[in-house]
């Protein structure tokens, strides 16, 4: 079906907008689908990087003594595992994809109430993700203290935990205006007479996740 014909028939989507040339319409847009869209994409891909180092703990594991990488190399893959797994997937999984794609349509907004605000998040989040992956290049070497990056291990080690910690942390502004982005919108954008105990279930858990 043709632009002309979806449009004529009322069936035009959000991804028939084209509003910037090429790859800059989905890179500077400002609508809450893409934006899901994005970070389920970019959510996907860490989380294979993430499934592909698990695997090679897992062979590290199979037999006795060193099999496919020495013990420095096992802490830096299981510190990026963690990482990967908990700050870039699970974290930001439900919320930023699923809760950008499906909040503003369940209380008939026609968007969040920061647009601006939540590409910048995604910005945000992706800056952090290359700041984790800039750690593994610079300094001593990979991080090798874990995902939590626990004291005092963490703080006399060689490796390059401050940039991955910096990562984390902007990783962590990306999330925090997420979610104040989705209490301030379920807060002014929904309509008058959706009460808070006829909100759904799902902005329920998008709201106590984000407080």
């Amino acid at each position: 079906m043709s632009d002309v014909t979806a449009t004529a028939n009322g069936n035009r989507g959000f991804l028939d907008d084209k509003i910037y040339p090429g790859i800059f319409n989905w890179l500077l847009s400002t609508d809450h689908k893409r934006i899901g869209l994005l970070y389920f994409w970019s959510i996907i891909f860490f989380f294979c990087v993430a499934v592909l180092l698990g695997l090679l703990l897992r062979l590290e594991l199979f037999a006795p003594g060193e099999t496919i990488m020495g013990p420095q190399t096992y802490n830096a893959v299981f510190t990026l595992h963690g990482v990967i797994m908990i700050f870039l997937f699970i974290i930001p999984g439900i919320p930023a994809a699923f809760g950008n794609l499906i909040m503003p349509i369940q209380i008939g907004a026609r968007d969040v109430i920061f647009p601006k605000l939540n590409l910048f998040s995604w910005y945000l989040y992706i800056s952090g993700a290359l700041l984790a992956i800039i750690s593994l290049f610079t300094g001593g070497g990979p991080p090798d203290t874990g995902w939590t990056f626990y004291a005092p291990y963490s703080s006399t080690t060689a490796t390059s935990v401050i940039p991955a910690l910096t990562g984390a942390l902007v990783l962590g502004f990306s999330s925090i205006f997420t979610g104040l982005n989705f209490i301030v919108t379920i807060h002014k954008l929904r309509p008058p007479e959706m009460g808070w105990f006829r909100l759904p279930l799902f902005l329920w858990g998008l709201y106590a996740t984000a407080v």
